[in-house]
């Protein structure tokens, strides 16, 4: 069965427009009856149009039309209010057929009442003399509108033909109608129009035909014929099917005839084509088979594609939906109800109802454990790529940056969510258009932390509507506002549903209730104890206050069943049997198929868009982020030279300068304790050097004794070798001593410390901070790579302006000596950048498992300690066990390859090991290693780093994926 919906279900959407190539001949939908908007024109006469909605709402035929007799007099109206309802005026009864009427209610007083169109000319506004008085408080002027029969249908006139203007114009589909804006509108079935003030206050005019005709069809729009060899589909005019819309591309998708039928391709566009619900770049058609592109159905039969258009037209129906918590602990319990399209729905109850579990399972980013979900009868938890697309969502928290601007921050997500062959011009308009649409276009150039949390609610709101979505979720978009701001934010809603988008929100606020088109009520254990038009609701339950209706519903010490017994009773009631079980019985609810297409088994998530853009798109973003940051970049810039300073002046003037010569890294002592040879009596053991008996001396004299001296000499004989070279350097080792090379280890520490730190610092917090607009992103088309990569490489490029800093400042007031592969600068270099990645990525491991900033922030001390423990410098490292958990740290490796670098002695140092009992530094400074030896020690302490930062890098991208897991 098809869908149908209630005649005040009409809202044709008000399409966008934008700049494009010149069209060529097309198929389009035909045109609505009640004429967009227009918006800016472009320099070119041919301009971007989005396909007008194709829910078409004919005036009923004239036999249809209630036609008054010639000879019937019409009684003149007095006045007629909201407040009041005097003896003269006339009054519609309920499912009164066959006479038109206009139906007025408030958001504020939340009455309604409806008045028959029994005369030729009816007058509204607020002076008595009209034929219909609204008393408002203020928002609607004197004589306001008028509504006038022309031939067989009723016209609304803006403003009242008598007065220049009125004081809040009229708003009609979303669209703001200025007070002096002259505005001509035959009515149709179903229209709907509001007047309201900026501060939420709205009347409600709705207007009835009088036909009784309660639903209407999703008709279908103007067949696309084929036969010709090729069709192509997309956004562009030059297209041999048009289907104007942001989330179609400029060249979708081609059809290309194959036999007796066409096979369907898709040219690389962003958001995909969809045969049967199933992702597809190539499918060849057989009769039956239902094409989605966007928010358009095109169904392949004989001889033709029959289009329809979904956009600002899908249903949603709730059926048995149910899911339990930890402790089975009920959630949703067993909840089913119809979303009409294009409705504005308000879920409210009290605390642990289940309002947000609810609005998530609906939304599909936390699905029901039973029950269906239908987007116009089909199962949308099995086709959620192809309708993913067509969904807004706001959380409660922000979604947009606070160091980008308004303007900026839209920018960037249109640049993510629209195809990505929108142009600049294109992508700007379409800026333009969302920040009027959400009255924001006057702050486009702030900060988005510079403006208010309404503000910036609005802003969350804008980037939704940036890729023109059918259906919105919000979670408390009201939560924080004062009840001022609370009625502007629902009048922003209301706007909006008005325009043709579907709403849905949950709200603890419920003085604005008045404004939605439906309200679920949700009592504890997730039941439901109303929905309806939220006008009923008090009546329903007995109570004045929206207020008192939730503390009806919390259970008392008396009365612990008050949950249950609500939900019982509202299933035996007429609301239940109007609102839900006839709505569910006019749709698609009980079926699993849809015209004969079946449902997908497998759920099927959106694919994700091009990584290499996103990419480099992400890069940008991420730069202008930190460079508007300034306070905090210059703080972070600031941070290695000015412990580097410190670091240097504690040691100058603790230590004495020159802690990294190469007669201070190595020192020999002219003593020493053996019983390889015997020293001449004499000496004391003192190698003849002239020395006093405690002194440290220069490795070289050492050296030379051994080499020319006959004690020497003897000495070095004791010892094996495949040369004489190798022994002597043997001989040597026993000659050396601890001497000033702890202070140069310590200082080595230290900036190791440091490049960690620096690393650990910047990436701790930035994945966390951004969560909520992480989760956004990913729900649309944001791959995990793109994002980690973008994020390594920005904080990567902080990291080598760090290490930079902090190693200048060192080799200024401490030169470096020695060096393995490299100039010891360089080679120093690169291993502080290493270590400082390696640090950064343990700081965004944590960061993407963190549950919040605080959590993140606690996580730092147990990320900073264990790489002073297991660096082997204040404990050497000797045990295995002890060896193999160091090897996770990146400080270990930074020290091995420093050590290395500087020709420090580990087994002199404590004796510190890497791995059994292999020395940790394996430099050439008096060593016994060789060069060959101190290259691969040092390439395995930077291959080690290496892995350290991919495997961290795996480990992000593991703890985003968690965040995908819907539960």
């Amino acid at each position: 069965p098809q869908h149908v919906v209630q005649p005040q279900q009409q809202y044709p959407a008000t399409p966008p427009k934008y700049p494009m190539n010149p069209p060529a001949q097309h198929y389009a939908a035909q045109p609505t009856p009640i004429p967009p908007p227009q918006y800016p024109m472009a320099q070119s006469a041919q301009q971007y149009a989005v396909t007008p909605p194709q829910q078409q709402y004919p005036v009923a035929p004239p036999a249809q039309q209630y036609q008054p007799a010639p000879s019937q007099q019409y009684p003149a109206y007095h006045t007629a209010g909201l407040a009041g309802r005097p003896d003269e005026t006339q009054i519609a009864e309920p499912g009164t057929t066959g006479v038109p009427s206009i139906e007025v209610s408030s958001n504020i007083f939340g009455s309604k009442q409806s008045y028959p169109l029994t005369k030729n000319v009816i007058t509204i506004g607020r002076d008595t003399s009209n034929d219909i008085v609204i008393r408002d408080g203020g928002i609607v002027s004197n004589h306001h509108i008028q509504i006038s029969r022309e031939g067989n249908q009723f016209v609304l006139i803006h403003p009242h033909p008598d007065k220049p203007r009125t004081l809040n114009g009229l708003l009609y589909q979303g669209r703001k109608i200025r007070g002096d804006e002259p505005f001509r509108h035959a009515l149709v079935r179903g229209d709907i129009f509001r007047i309201g003030d900026e501060n939420g206050t709205l009347i409600t005019l709705a207007y009835n035909d009088g036909t009784g005709t309660q639903q209407e069809m999703l008709a279908p729009v103007q067949p696309i014929k084929l036969g010709a060899p090729e069709l192509t589909i997309g956004r562009a005019a030059g297209n041999t099917v048009v289907l104007n819309h942001p989330q179609v591309s400029a060249h979708h998708a081609r059809l290309v005839r194959e036999g007796g039928t066409y096979r369907i391709l898709d040219m690389n566009s962003t958001n995909h084509v969809y045969v049967n619900s199933e992702l597809t770049t190539s499918h060849l058609l057989k009769l039956g088979d239902e094409i989605r592109i966007g928010p358009y159905k095109l169904v392949f039969e004989a001889n033709q594609l029959t289009q329809y258009d979904e956009s600002n037209f899908i249903r949603i129906d709730a059926l048995n939906l149910k899911k339990t918590g930890n402790n089975n602990y009920v959630l949703l319990n067993d909840l089913s109800f119809t979303i009409p399209p294009r409705k504005f729905v308000a879920l409210v109850g009290g605390s642990g109802a289940g309002k947000s579990t609810l609005m998530d399972a609906l939304n599909g980013l936390r699905p029901a454990q039973a029950g269906k979900v239908l987007y116009n009868g089909k199962d949308y938890y099995h086709n959620l790529a192809s309708f993913s697309s067509q969904l807004g969502y706001v959380p409660q928290d922000d979604i947009v940056h606070r160091d980008l601007t308004v303007e900026r921050a839209l920018y960037y997500a249109a640049k993510l969510r629209l195809p990505s062959d929108f142009t600049s011009a294109q992508i700007k308009q379409r800026i333009n258009e969302v920040l009027e649409d959400v009255e924001m276009s006057g702050r486009r150039k702030l900060l988005v932390k510079k403006l208010s949390g309404g503000q910036r609610k609005r802003v969350s709101i804008a980037l939704e509507l940036l890729a023109n979505p059918s259906l919105f979720f919000l979670d408390e978009p009201t939560s924080g506002l004062d009840p001022g701001l609370d009625r502007k934010m629902m009048f922003l809603l209301r706007r909006l549903a008005d325009k043709g988008h579907t709403i849905v929100l949950v709200t603890h606020a419920t003085n604005n209730i008045n404004t939605c088109d439906y309200v679920c009520f949700l009592c504890q254990g997730g039941r439901l104890a109303f929905f309806g038009p939220p006008e009923e609701a008090k009546a329903y339950f007995g109570k004045t206050d929206f207020a008192e209706i939730y503390s009806s519903l919390e259970p008392t010490d008396e009365n612990p069943n008050i949950p249950e017994e609500a939900a019982a009773r509202f299933k035996v009631s007429n609301q239940y049997k109007q609102y839900v079980v006839a709505a569910l019985r006019s749709g698609s609810a009980e079926t699993g198929q849809v015209n004969g297409v079946p449902q997908t088994k497998e759920v099927k998530r959106p694919k994700r868009g091009n990584p290499l853009q996103q990419f480099f798109l992400l890069n940008q973003r991420n730069l202008e982020l930190l460079r508007n940051d300034t306070s905090n970049l210059i703080i972070l810039l600031l941070q290695a030279p000015l412990i580097a300073l410190l670091l240097m002046l504690l040691i100058r003037f603790e230590v004495g300068a020159g802690i990294f010569d190469a007669n201070k890294v190595v020192q020999c002592a002219p003593r020493i304790s053996t019983t390889k040879i015997a020293l001449p009596p004499q000496s004391g053991g003192i190698i003849g050097l002239n020395t006093g008996k405690n002194d440290v001396v220069d490795c070289n004299r050492i050296i030379t004794y051994l080499k020319n001296d006959s004690t020497g000499k003897q000495y070095v004989n004791t010892f094996s070798g495949k040369d004489l070279q190798t022994k002597q350097n043997a001989a040597l080792q026993d000659f050396i001593v601890i001497g000033d090379s702890i202070n140069a280890q310590r200082a080595l520490f230290i900036i190791a410390f440091v490049a960690v730190l620096f690393g650990c610092i910047n990436g701790t917090r930035e994945i966390v901070k951004e969560a909520s607009i992480y989760r956004r992103e990913r729900t649309v088309n944001l791959g995990i790579i793109p994002y980690v990569a973008s994020k390594f490489l920005v904080l990567g490029m902080l990291a080598l302006v760090q290490s930079a800093a902090l190693l200048i400042i060192v080799n200024l007031f401490e030169p470096l000596h020695q060096g393995i592969i490299l100039p010891i600068v360089l080679e120093t270099y690169i291993t502080l950048v290493l270590t400082a990645l390696a640090g950064l990525m343990v700081g965004l491991t944590a960061s993407a498992f963190a549950a919040n900033e605080d959590s993140a922030n606690s996580l730092l001390p147990f990320l900073l300690i264990p790489q002073v423990v297991f660096a082997g410098v204040e404990i050497p490292l000797k045990d295995y066990f002890l060896q193999a958990a160091a090897m996770i740290f990146p400080t270990r490796w930074a020290m091995t390859a420093l050590g290395t670098s500087i020709g420090l002695h580990s087994d002199k140092l404590g004796g510190d090991k890497l791995w059994g009992d292999n020395n940790t530094f394996q430099g050439q400074l008096f060593s016994i290693y060789s060069h060959t030896d101190s290259v691969q020690r040092m390439l395995v302490a930077w291959g080690a780093l290496g892995i350290l930062i991919v495997v961290l890098a795996i480990a992000v991208c593991i703890g985003l994926k968690r965040k995908d897991i819907r539960t």
